[in-house]
């Protein structure tokens, strides 16, 4: 079995380099891809620097996809001739510039010579640019015009004489109307309504009234506590509820008694029966004899030592792992 070593490392939360680290000592933070390194010496073996050092968190891959964030200045630029054509090639500033200058600004352009836009559909209502054609198809679409007065209101008097023909039409010429209207209102006896009476007596009173058959209610919502009727349903659900799906040999008071051995007193029989048996809380320390336990448990020393001072003496040590820890 191959031995294992491990860097300190932070698996996920913030990325960046842990708060402190030994001088040499190594950390890998996976959030940002990025090995950091302790520098310098404090003179108590703490670094007085931390810096990346490895990782495509902190450092441009030869290959790949990534993302360089932050502004970036090269020391060698393309040159006056070496403007850019191809599509991997750096763009320089004034190429940028030039070809800008040829453009119009979205806002507010002040365009030159005959600039051009697509025709509008006619009747078109809206920002869009209005070419010249729209506009004179817009004008030609008016007509001349031939709603002379003296052709329309030959009586001279303020109403067209179609809509005074209109006015005239008798109600039999009127198409589209209603066949019936609505009555104004009006009232009649019980007894004046055919079955009506009849009707009624079926029904039940809302006061104390004397239901037949099997009559239906709505099933009220678990743990209601009010007047409103209790269905089956209902009463059955509460039941479940109160037994909680016990198991059949344990759904009542009785089987419940024979469970506990018809013990009265059981709390307290086990409570006495676990008075011997050690605390979980206590993680061992209520041991009696703690020297005898761990000869029994084949333990040797090295039991007795603290995680970080072990001294070991002779011997060989295989298949371990080392693990820095986590920051």
């Amino acid at each position: 079995m191959a031995n294992t070593i491990q860097l300190k490392r932070r698996v996920s939360g913030v990325a960046g380099a842990p708060a402190a680290l030994k001088s040499g000592e190594l950390a890998h933070n996976e959030v940002d891809n990025t090995v950091y390194v302790g520098k310098g010496d404090d003179g108590n073996g703490n670094a007085t620097s931390i810096v990346p050092i490895a990782g495509s968190g902190g450092f441009l891959a030869l290959v790949g996809t990534q993302t360089v964030g932050g502004a970036k200045t090269f020391s060698l630029v393309p040159k006056s001739g070496q403007d850019a054509s191809g599509g991997t090639d750096l763009v320089r500033k004034s190429q940028v510039d030039s070809l800008l200058s040829a453009k119009a600004p979205l806002a507010s352009p002040t365009f030159t010579g005959s600039p051009t836009a697509p025709t509008a559909v006619a009747g078109t209502n809206s920002t869009q640019i209005a070419t010249t054609a729209f506009v004179n198809d817009a004008i030609a679409g008016f007509g001349a015009g031939d709603m002379a007065k003296s052709t329309y209101d030959t009586d001279n008097d303020g109403k067209v004489d179609a809509a005074e023909i209109a006015d005239a039409v008798p109600w039999s010429g009127i198409t589209g109307k209603p066949t019936s209207f609505t009555p104004s209102s009006h009232s009649h006896s019980i007894a004046q309504v055919t079955g009506l009476q009849t009707a009624l007596d079926a029904k039940a009173a809302h006061a104390s009234p004397a239901l037949t058959g099997s009559p239906t209610a709505p099933t009220a919502t678990a743990g209601t506590n009010t007047t409103q009727i209790a269905t089956t349903a209902f009463v059955a659900a509460a039941i479940g509820a109160l037994i909680d799906a016990a198991p059949g040999a344990m759904d009542t008071l009785n089987e419940l008694a024979a469970a506990l051995g018809d013990d009265p007193n059981f709390a307290t029989t086990v409570t006495n029966a676990l008075a011997g048996k050690l605390s979980a809380a206590s993680n061992l320390s209520d041991l009696p004899n703690k020297t005898t336990s761990r000869s029994n448990l084949g333990l040797g020393s090295m039991a007795t030592q603290a995680s970080s001072n072990v001294a070991i003496t002779g011997g060989s040590i295989n298949g371990i792992t080392l693990d820095g820890g986590t920051f």
